[in-house]
């Protein structure tokens, strides 16, 4: 299995994006560690499903989790306790994706193995219904707080998150060549050369996103002799050459500020398309906005325009 694993790194990673590289070394570098030592003929979907499940409750690291418990007077009192961090169901199911790839080429273009033990071995259920998303108050919260951080760039990167509901990593690697204004104008329009899934789309830029990205591009121009700096990155590293600055600690700090628990930087991405589902957006309108590729993903957020849709009914019958 250890062979199988390193032709694959040798020969198929390499022909993959860059992150798609970082995360599959990471999995397949796992894989190798747990069943490495084995022989193919010893494969089999036992094997692979006790390995899923040390995935699924090894501890990889510590976390805190304050708990609510009563008194002896049966008042609340909330405590910190100190537990092990163990692997999401999604992490676990990527994980598995990975392995399962090297296999089906095995058997596809290496003639390895007749067929994949990885059919038949379940996947942990994973919960992709995430609704987190601020209200009103909180997105003030959030926004005044990132406008205190250390970081320069942080306000204005929650605020693309926030008014066109980008990835993370879209927003991060956008250069001034992909942000088309046109003299004058009050709108602009954010162009991502390649997304998650693989396809180009782009973002309307508007309002205080647009004001924020104005005033960027104004200094950027004044510092490159009065010249759109086409391939430079909207959101420069200070420290790395040709990389975007690095947010992690500024955006963590920035949500303690706020005082948002249990909430990561890609709710940004939820509460847009809430705010667009609570604005009177379709299904299909926020689908293209968020660059969905099903609708599926996009009904997610169809309980929030049934009020806008009952109202519509409400008028029609008035």
């Amino acid at each position: 299995i250890a062979d199988l694993i390193e032709r694959y790194r040798k020969e198929i990673l390499p022909l993959k994006a860059e992150k798609f590289i970082r995360d599959q070394t990471v999995h397949l570098d796992w894989w190798e560690a747990k069943l490495g030592r084995y022989n193919l003929a010893e494969l089999n979907t036992n094997l692979i499903a006790q390995a899923r499940g040390a995935l699924s409750t090894e501890s990889i690291g510590k976390t805190r989790v304050k708990v609510q418990t009563k008194d002896v007077a049966g008042k609340a009192v909330t405590t910190t306790v100190v537990k092990d961090r163990v692997r999401a169901p999604a992490t676990v199911v990527r994980y598995m994706a990975a392995l399962s790839h090297a296999l089906n080429t095995a058997v596809t273009e290496w003639g390895w193995l007749e067929k994949s033990p990885m059919v038949g071995v379940k996947k942990p259920k994973v919960d992709n219904e995430r609704r987190s998303f601020l209200s009103d108050e909180e997105i003030q919260r959030v926004l005044t707080a990132a406008k205190e951080s250390e970081n320069r760039f942080l306000h204005t990167i929650v605020l693309l998150a926030l008014s066109t509901g980008m990835r993370q990593s879209e927003i991060m690697t956008l250069r001034w060549r992909n942000v088309l204004i046109e003299d004058g104008a009050d709108m602009g329009l954010l162009v991502m050369e390649k997304t998650k899934n693989g396809d180009a789309r782009t973002a309307p830029l508007a309002e205080d996103a647009f004001t924020a990205v104005m005033a960027l591009r104004d200094k950027a121009i004044k510092n490159n002799a009065g010249r759109v700096p086409a391939g430079q990155l909207l959101f420069p590293s200070d420290t790395v050459d040709n990389k975007p600055v690095e947010i992690r600690k500024a955006w963590e700090t920035c949500r303690k500020r706020a005082g948002l628990d249990d909430f990561r930087f890609h709710d940004l991405r939820h509460t847009a398309g809430s705010l667009l589902a609570m604005s009177g957006a379709s299904t299909r309108e926020i689908a293209e906005v968020l660059g969905h590729k099903t609708m599926a993903m996009a009904k997610r957020y169809s309980h929030l325009t049934q009020k806008h849709l009952g109202s519509v009914v409400a008028a029609m019958n008035q």
